[in-house]
């Protein structure tokens, strides 16, 4: 029994501090704590056969072992739960794209959308409008058309075309923090427009 304890505490502890480490712990951090429950559990050993006033062995040093891989369960699911959920929510980064091009826009115009994360995820999620540059000038945005293109490398490009508000969903890959789509406006005749972004997600 108290070879199962011992192996059990090495390996929840191991075991919690190579997860820890994987989801970007501290090395630092991760070994001192990992050390610290370590050493714990051996000063446990010389008290587990030391007879008690009545000349039993004491029964708490065999359960704090046992309580050793309870309590880093009992912290590190939860915690592991928090960093999934929050890893998993999508990061709105709508109010980081930037337009290269000032308004108004014509027919043929190509404007360059661009976004910095600090929190990469493996799609982007984007959605563009455009409104007459003039609100006096007859309305000629029903007829106007967007093609985006993402330039994932060579003869990867991904081009989608859509009517303003179609949502467009790229593929990025992994660990990309700098992202830029080129916007093609298709638009009728002497039709003038503002492009922008109403929304914009970052997602897995």
């Amino acid at each position: 029994m108290l070879t199962l304890l011992l192996l059990t505490d090495l390996m929840t502890v191991l075991g919690a501090s190579a997860v820890w480490l994987a989801l970007g712990g501290e090395p630092a951090v991760v070994g001192v704590a990992a050390g610290a429950l370590l050493a714990f559990a051996a000063a446990m050993l010389p008290l587990i056969g030391r007879p008690g006033p009545d000349g039993t062995p004491p029964l708490w040093p065999p359960f704090v072992l046992a309580v050793i891989p309870l309590a880093v369960l009992a912290v590190g699911l939860p915690a592991w739960g928090t960093w999934a959920l929050l890893e998993n929510r999508p990061v709105d980064v709508t109010h980081r794209v930037r337009l290269d091009s000032a308004p108004p826009l014509v027919h043929g115009d190509t404007v360059i959308a661009s976004v910095h994360t600090d929190a990469p995820k493996p799609r982007l999620i984007i959605t563009f409008d455009v409104a007459a540059h003039d609100p006096a000038a007859p309305v000629c945005t029903p007829g106007s058309e967007l093609t985006v293109t993402f330039a994932a490398g060579a003869g990867k490009n991904q081009v989608r075309t859509g009517a303003p508000g179609t949502e467009f969903t790229f593929a990025l890959g992994r660990g990309m923090t700098d992202i830029k789509l080129s916007v093609l406006l298709h638009a009728e005749q002497d039709c003038k427009l503002n492009l922008s972004v109403t929304s914009a997600q970052l997602d897995v």
